[in-house]
């Protein structure tokens, strides 16, 4: 097996739609046949929070670079084969800056990634919103990284400062690539909503601004809440589903996964 892509989400602005993004994307690659890890590298637990089944009382993350724990014993299988979750495990409030600061350097988190790639084709990475701390190690050691752009005013200027770090940590040898920026809970039918669209169009290369879109959505909201990704918040998935299906398509060819997919389907038998 080829060594997997390390893809991480990241944003300096919190309330972004990035845990949203982070597991749907993740959930739509396991669903196209990539082999696919979700890490919540967030002490608050995001993804956890957001699925069910409790995954914030599991041992994860902050056990395995502990050495306490070993990856494949922390990791959190799901009902699709192809997708494993690797919760950010037992933190205290108290720690949790702490153990962030701690991880900055990216030492520890470059093992957890390197035993991570081994074993799956794409392994995504949710973080806090700053720049600091384990973002800031993870970063260090990924092969990408997915920024989050929501479209309200101001919004830019965060995305900005955001690759601006990403410029620093190139010059000092860092592999990591930007995969590109998406646009999360736009509002169509909003003018201030669409400006930032369209500023977002024209101050970045077409390259690195993704295609698809993510609206602000009901059904986003009822999945958060009923703790499962879109596309299984019913029998039949809710349209906005198919967002994170032709974001999971880009992002395979932006970060050179194998598809595997060249042979055309007759429509008659």
């Amino acid at each position: 097996m080829s060594v997997g892509q390390a893809v991480i989400v990241a944003s300096q602005k919190g309330g972004v739609g990035k845990t949203t993004l982070a597991l749907n994307t993740s959930f739509a690659l396991a669903k196209r046949g990539q082999r696919t890890l979700l890490i919540d590298a967030d002490p608050q637990g995001s993804v956890g929070y957001s699925i069910q089944g409790a995954l914030h009382q599991r041992p994860g993350l902050a056990q395995v670079v502990s050495g306490s724990r070993s990856l494949a014993d922390s990791t959190v299988s799901t009902r699709l084969a192809e997708f494993d979750i690797l919760p950010v495990g037992a933190i205290s409030p108290t720690e949790a800056f702490r153990w962030s600061a701690g991880l900055e350097d990216g030492a520890r988190l470059r093992e957890v990634l390197d035993q991570a790639r081994a074993e799956y084709q794409v392994v995504v990475v949710d973080t806090p919103p700053a720049m600091g701390g384990v973002t800031l190690g993870l970063l260090r050691h990924a092969d990408f990284v997915i920024v989050p752009l929501q479209a309200e005013p101001l919004a830019a200027r965060s995305v900005r400062q955001l690759l601006a770090a990403l410029g620093s940590l190139r010059k000092e040898g860092a592999p990591v690539q930007l995969a590109g920026i998406i646009l999360t809970m736009l509002q169509s039918r909003q003018d201030s909503s669409l400006a930032v669209a369209e500023e977002s169009w024209r101050l970045f290369p077409d390259h690195l601004v993704f295609e698809a879109t993510v609206p602000r959505d009901s059904a986003v909201l009822q999945a958060s809440a009923a703790g499962v990704p879109v596309g299984l918040l019913h029998r039949r998935p809710p349209a906005v589903a198919a967002v994170f299906d032709q974001i999971a398509a880009e992002l395979e060819i932006k970060i050179g996964l194998d598809v595997n997919d060249d042979e055309a389907i007759p429509l008659l038998g």
